[in-house]
């Protein structure tokens, strides 16, 4: 069974190399270029983890991050923060908002992959593929 991840990002190469490097891991990657596509996306394709950029078109990642942890069905949602925002007082932010993880650009692809399983692992959402534990 396939799982899907949803990745939002306004920059088509991160969506790219994202896409590829979860698709090698068994993921389904669903991407949203702004904040209202990527809202759409959670609710309908239910997915297992999201990873959001914090600079992106229609309020950024911290604010669908603050929409997800604020709604009932999502608010155990894991999320990760995939952006090239460095500076402490945004990782502070984010996590203060929920945000269970926070890794900066450029990154490393495979990191990436051990990053969300461990993410999507802990969540208690990959019980079903122990291919992923670490």
């Amino acid at each position: 069974m396939q799982r899907c991840i949803v990745i939002a990002d306004d920059d088509p190469s991160v969506l790219r190399m994202v896409r590829r490097r979860l698709g090698l891991g068994q993921y389904i990657v669903a991407e949203a270029e702004d904040c209202g596509k990527a809202i759409a996306l959670i609710a309908a394709r239910d997915p297992v983890a999201v990873i959001l950029d914090v600079q992106m078109p229609g309020g950024g990642g911290l604010s669908v991050l603050s929409k997800l942890k604020a709604d009932p069905k999502t608010k155990n949602l894991p999320v990760m923060m995939l952006t090239g925002e460095r500076n402490a007082e945004t990782v502070m932010q984010a996590m203060d908002a929920g945000a269970d993880d926070y890794m900066v650009k450029p990154f490393l692809p495979d990191a990436l992959m051990e990053r969300v399983s461990r993410l999507v692992q802990k969540a208690g959402k990959d019980d079903a593929n122990p291919m992923w534990e670490l």
